[in-house]
């Protein structure tokens, strides 16, 4: 979420990590219990930082819950010893959990002290958080990593987006002794190029998808589904239904893109809250690459359009 949980640390637990910063402890493990940050477990050093790594870190992780673990390297800073910063995000955990986890993950973060963190490392199956997993992460932010097929994909999607902008320059007006290349109607599609970069399409709102948005405002209705029409380059209603948040998996298809908005209800120290979340689901190579283009293309235009025209504040932003 954009904004923070009001999640803090016991007191309890600050004064454990003031007491591990001094280097005592190798690992920390803190959970969520009752809206508060507590200790889950914590072991001291054995052997040297990579060989206590697989033995201490891995029995910790639970398969159905995320949380965090600070695991102190051998190595020190200005500050004292550096440590590393870990979200464990399983993928099988409830949503809800996921985002109140990452929610908090910036609190956390402040409480025990930005300057003694190294590195950080995310994970959402056990092959993320081993020592061979942080190894790879290491080495992918020290040096470029060979393509994976998803990032040929949208190596491929960007190539297509370069060639719509080339396209489009030539149907630009040209200077007088030339001949006009003919123009696409504005009130289809609008484009906006800076130089070669492709800065996002804006599709118009079909007037149902408005009408919905205006409900949504007055939350008269708690959840909308839209798809870009590839043909009328509009974007459109899909559907309106009530949703809960159990629902929401069954609400994304896994033949065709969509936007969601969704009205999360939650409680937090006994105050009813509700959050907009926006979901952008893709269900990978099922799309073909004009849609994946078209989708990726429109979002950030459509995302400025609900909050500024509707008035509607997107709490979190999620990619399925």
């Amino acid at each position: 979420m954009s904004h923070q949980t009001g999640i803090h640390a016991t007191p309890e637990l600050r004064d454990f990590l003031a007491k591990a910063r001094g280097g005592a402890i190798r690992i920390i493990k803190i959970v969520i219990r009752n809206e508060q940050l507590v200790l889950g477990a914590y072991r001291e050093p054995s052997q040297s930082w990579d060989r206590d790594y697989d033995n201490f870190l891995m029995p910790l992780l639970d398969a159905q819950e995320p949380c965090y673990m600070l695991y102190r390297l051998d190595s020190q800073n200005a500050h004292g010893y550096e440590w590393l910063f870990i979200s464990w995000s399983p993928d099988h955990c409830p949503v809800r959990l996921k985002m109140v986890y990452a929610a908090t993950r910036a609190t956390l973060k402040k409480e025990f002290g930005g300057g003694h963190v190294k590195d950080e490392l995310f994970g959402t199956v056990q092959e993320d958080m081993c020592y061979q997993g942080y190894l790879r992460h290491v080495a992918s932010c020290s040096s470029p990593a060979p393509l994976t097929a998803a990032e040929q994909e949208l190596h491929r999607i960007k190539l297509t987006e370069d060639k719509v902008v080339r396209d489009e320059r030539r149907r630009l007006p040209t200077p007088i002794g030339r001949p006009k290349l003919e123009c696409r109607p504005l009130q289809m599609m609008t484009e906006i190029c800076v130089g070669n970069k492709l800065q996002g399409l804006a599709f118009p709102l079909q007037e149902e998808a408005k009408r919905a948005l205006v409900q949504l405002k007055h939350k008269l209705i708690n959840y909308i589904q839209l798809k870009v029409d590839v043909v009328k380059e509009t974007i459109e209603l899909v559907h309106t239904n009530p949703t809960e948040t159990r629902d929401l998996p069954s609400r994304i298809p896994t033949n065709a893109p969509r936007y969601h908005l969704f009205l999360y209800k939650h409680s937090h120290q006994g105050e009813h809250l509700e959050s907009l979340v926006f979901i952008y689901s893709m269900p990978g190579h099922n799309c073909s690459i004009k849609e994946r283009m078209l989708y990726s293309s429109c979002l950030n235009r459509l995302l400025d359009e609900v909050e500024r025209d509707y008035h509607l504040e997107i709490a979190k932003k999620v990619n399925n």
